[in-house]
């Protein structure tokens, strides 16, 4: 099993391994030791992986060369901003999907219709030819699957202008605003489920 961590970091020279703390021996060498003293994987980034219990043991391992550890059973969030910690020049905090859901944008008493191509938990993408102003005040009803489209209020933060960007999607990203904390977690679900596979079609709020 060691070994096959070897052969396989060997061949294609992964940026992150997570590393489970109760991998066997390496040649009789503990396996994370085993690939911090070998020049060619001392690059690669590890994150530990064990159960709650073994905290002590995990965070040995960081004081051994490991760049951070995880403890199951696993967030998709948490696993999302670990590994965007350390491999990415602006990592991002919270997971981004990629969605395509009907979306209706009202403006005072005036509506338009598009599509919300990202979401988070903390705001979506709005796919748009003509996106509003920054700072704009909103209410956005996002056609999830829920019992009927769910209605938030949000604020333009940043436009896409088409022919702005060659191979950027033309838009608005939206902030949401005053998100009720469990319409949030409703929202976390959903996109952990989604990016893990294991929605089943429930729905969302």
């Amino acid at each position: 099993m060691g070994l096959d961590i070897l052969r396989i970091a060997n061949g294609i020279m992964p940026n992150l391994i997570l590393l489970d703390v109760n991998m066997p021996p390496i040649e009789g060498q503990n396996c994370l030791e085993k690939l911090r003293s070998t020049k060619m994987y001392s690059i690669i980034k590890i994150v530990m992986v064990g159960d709650r219990s073994e905290k002590a043991n995990l965070e040995k391992s960081v004081k051994k060369g490991a760049e951070g550890y995880i403890t199951r059973p696993i967030s998709a969030t948490e696993l999302y901003r670990t590994v965007h910690n350390l491999v990415e020049l602006h990592p991002r905090q919270i997971p981004r999907l990629r969605v395509i859901f009907k979306t209706t944008i009202f403006v005072g008493n005036t509506g338009r219709s598009s599509f919300a191509t990202r979401i988070s938990e903390q705001g979506a993408f709005i796919h748009s030819l003509n996106p509003l102003p920054v700072n704009t005040k909103i209410k956005l009803a996002l056609d999830l699957p829920s019992e009927k489209p769910l209605t938030l209020d949000g604020e333009v933060i940043y436009v896409v202008k088409p022919g702005q960007e060659k191979y950027i999607e033309p838009g608005m990203g939206i902030r949401f605003l005053n998100l009720d904390r469990e319409i949030q977690l409703g929202l976390r679900k959903f996109i952990e489920d989604q990016l893990t596979g294991e929605f089943d079609s429930e729905m969302l709020i």
